[in-house]
């Protein structure tokens, strides 16, 4: 009766183990995940902050003086 009992603390033991484990696998990975997800939008976000809309590339900026300047022609 008491060698059961102990074998049966000896198991559950185990199974916590194993419990920790996976739980610690999977909560590294879902915090890796979220820093990287963090870190992307974070340098998403200072990217567009940064500097105007317009100023992105050559087409936004024609569009942009096409737009806000009724005289504009341009060069070649």
């Amino acid at each position: 009766m008491i060698a059961e009992a102990i074998d049966t603390i000896i198991t559950l033991g185990w199974a916590l183990a194993a419990w920790i484990a996976v739980l610690a696998a999977v909560a590294s990975v879902v915090l890796l995940a979220g820093t990287a997800a963090g870190i992307w939008a974070g340098r998403l976000l200072w990217r567009t902050a940064v500097r105007p809309a317009w100023a992105r590339g050559r087409l936004r900026a024609r569009l942009y003086a096409r737009r806000t300047r009724p005289g504009y022609e341009e060069a070649a």
